[in-house]
């Protein structure tokens, strides 16, 4: 890559050319530009202040920090990178919130990302970008010569980045509106198609009982009760469903914690259950000296029945469903355990996102994919967490975990 000119080093003319850099950094910030756009164009700036070889910028993604700009000749292999949490020096320079600077990545046990970045790069220096006292991810430099960077560079990178916060925060929040317009389209045709499919069941076979309801043979008559009975009872879910998920995203899932006796709540599930589907078979079990666990007896019943559910729609109907308790480390642990068409690797990490549903649950029942992310929303707001994993010999165990509490704790 060409450097600078000794020209555009000389400090005057460099003094000159950050300031233009930073108006046009925020010029760009103001345009119709994309949060990416912005970052490379602010990126390819930088070639004419500093002496590097290349460089990069990495914005915090949940426990990630994600690559999402880069110039030079290891950009390629550095863009997308993710740099898991708690891991690496750009990290630090994230959590710290301290710019970081070496001469020579030779001289200590620094590692920089990349094949060929990590043997021919030398320099190296990060500068954090904070937003409201939180570091939201750096912007770092890189030359394959030594020493390559001093204190006036870290000082006129910081000022870049400062400017720079704001463009990010502004493009972000734009990202986010444009993904949560997404998400609501998205959200409206998935939702009024899962609710006019029971409504139309409903509808159609109460037609057919009032009209041709004396002259139907019983077995018939009495499946088509029991079919609409299924319907709204899917009905009362799905809209349960819907109330929790909106209070979710206000950050309004408020609970009340009581103590709950999960062995008598959750049998009494299980017996409604089996009452109400007879050609399935129910197992429960629990030890006798299970703990009282703290929650809201509506949001675990809610839960409960969107977790059997999903194992009988998934599972053959000549297969057992088994729902287990027991104590753990200050938690009640609750497993549903199936014979259904299993999970693998990615459907356990992702199952419990919001309208995520695999190719082959889909092909096999229908459903909006939005009951195990309301399990979840419901199971850590009372304190616990969920999980997905394949079941030894074939299908799928779903569970949760509520901490345990004694009568006291819950009254004070």
């Amino acid at each position: 890559m060409a450097k600078p000119t000794g020209d555009v080093l000389d400090p005057a003319i460099r003094s000159e050319a950050t300031s233009r850099l930073i108006i046009e950094i925020a010029a760009a910030a103001s345009g119709e530009l994309d949060l990416d756009q912005i970052l490379a164009e602010a990126l390819d700036r930088l070639r004419g202040v500093m002496r590097l070889t290349g460089g990069s910028i990495a914005l915090v993604d949940g426990d990630n920090l994600v690559i999402r700009a880069a110039i030079g000749p290891f950009a390629v292999e550095a863009l997308g990178q993710r740099l898991p949490r708690k891991r690496g020096r750009s990290w630090q320079v994230v959590e710290t919130l301290e710019p970081y600077r070496t001469g020579d990545l030779m001289r200590g046990n620094d590692k920089i990302l990349g094949v060929a970045a990590s043997t021919a790069v030398r320099s190296w220096m990060g500068v954090p970008i904070v937003r409201n006292g939180v570091g939201i991810g750096l912007v770092e430099v890189d030359s394959t010569e030594v020493d390559a960077f001093g204190p006036d560079d870290e000082a006129l990178l910081a000022s870049v980045v400062s400017v720079l916060a704001g463009a990010v925060e502004v493009a972000a929040h734009h990202d986010d509106e444009l993904q949560a317009a997404a998400l609501r389209d998205a959200f409206i045709g998935v939702i009024s198609h899962e609710l006019r499919t029971p409504v139309t069941t409903i509808f159609g076979l109460a037609r057919i009982l009032r009209r041709r309801g004396t002259t139907l043979d019983p077995e018939t008559r009495d499946q088509a009760i029991v079919d609409i009975e299924e319907e709204a009872d899917r009905l009362t879910r799905l809209i349960e469903d819907l109330l929790i998920l909106s209070r979710a995203e206000q950050g309004h899932v408020l609970v009340e914690a009581e103590p709950i006796n999960l062995d008598r709540l959750i049998s009494r599930i299980a017996t409604t259950e089996r009452d109400r589907h007879p050609n399935r078979r129910y197992v429960f079990r629990a030890p006798a000296d299970l703990p009282l666990a703290a929650g809201e007896t509506t949001y675990v019943e809610q839960v409960v029945r969107n977790l059997l559910s999903n194992a009988a729609k998934y599972s053959p109907s000549t297969t057992s469903i088994e729902i287990t308790l027991e104590p753990g480390d200050d938690e009640v642990l609750v497993r549903v355990l199936d014979r259904g068409i299993g999970v693998d690797e990615e459907t356990s990490a992702r199952a419990f996102e919001l309208f995520y549903r695999t190719a082959e649950a889909s092909r096999i029942a229908g459903g909006a994919g939005i009951g195990l992310f309301v399990c979840r929303q419901l199971i850590e707001a009372m304190g616990g967490r969920a999980w997905m994993a394949p079941r030894a010999g074939g299908g799928a165990e779903v569970g949760f975990s509520l901490p345990t509490t004694e009568m006291d704790d819950v009254d004070d």
